[in-house]
């Protein structure tokens, strides 16, 4: 039998070996000895080559903490850009949670509107570190529509869930045309100062977004939009929006728009700088 002590299990020991600690720490053999000699890391002066256990344990934790601060360092907390068909899900939940779901257009029909017009759903994205995956918190919908059928909307002929792959046009450079804001809508199940915030966040990137268009050639005449709510109401004429009196026919909704001549475009050039 031999008489030579057993090693004591590293759980039941105070202390790491230098090899160890090395591991744990992931460092290389001179970096690791470097630190030991300026002091960074202790050891036991009466124990040669042993280094406390509880130190290593938290300079290492310490490490996992700065490498997960690190990892999101330069990731936009938010993000303002058009939507997938995976952010599109996200927003008929937030859509349906607002509306109803007989005002909501079904995915597929969504999904070709983007296809045929890339500019139809836009969404405001939040940054959840604890998934490193954007969440949809607010989108908002503008189209392009024939005359006809925009007049139709405008009056209340038509409504939002009307709207066919048909009347659905792409935005064309060289041609003058106008745009209808459909939908702009914030997570119902945030708090209000965030959903308050989130929908000043959407509206200021939203008035980027037509001045980028504006700026590459696109012919934008009109902005046009209906409310049916007094929140939309005071938002349209917060934002410059102009009553079209007598245009809507059908009760509760109410017509307006935004003329893009030169002093609309400087408006909308003034709600770019406000700042958020």
């Amino acid at each position: 039998m031999s008489n030579q002590p057993q090693p004591i299990p590293i759980e039941e020991r105070d202390y790491y070996t230098a090899e160890e600690a090395k591991q744990i720490l992931g460092m290389a053999h001179a970096t690791f000895f470097r630190a030991v000699r300026d002091g960074d890391i202790p050891k036991y002066k009466s124990q040669r080559g042993k280094y406390p256990k509880d130190f290593i344990d938290a300079m290492a934790s310490a490490q996992r903490m700065v490498a997960e601060h690190l990892k999101y360092l330069g990731v936009p907390h938010f993000n303002f850009s058009k939507s997938t068909p995976a952010q599109q899900e996200e927003e008929m939940r937030i859509g349906i949670a607002c509306f109803g779901s007989e005002f909501i257009t079904q995915l597929d029909l969504r999904i070709a509107f983007q296809m045929k017009n890339p500019y139809s759903f836009w969404s405001l994205k939040r940054f959840d570190p604890a998934t490193s995956h954007y969440r949809v918190v607010a989108y908002i919908s503008m189209f392009r529509f024939p005359e006809q059928f925009l007049d139709d909307i405008l009056t209340g002929r038509h409504i939002e869930i009307d709207i066919t792959l048909n009347e659905v046009l792409r935005f064309e450079k060289g041609v003058p045309f106008s745009i209808y804001i459909d939908v702009l809508a914030t997570d119902p199940e945030l708090p209000e100062g965030l959903r308050s915030w989130y929908g000043w966040l959407v509206v200021k990137n939203f008035v980027n977004e037509i001045l980028n268009l504006l700026a590459n050639g696109f012919q934008i005449e009109t902005l046009y939009t209906v409310t049916a709510t007094k929140e939309g109401d005071n938002l349209v004429r917060k934002l410059g929006f102009q009553l079209m009196k007598g245009k809507s026919q059908s009760a509760g909704r109410i017509a307006y728009q935004f003329p893009l001549d030169e002093e609309g475009t400087r408006h909308l050039q003034q709600l770019s700088r406000r700042e958020v």
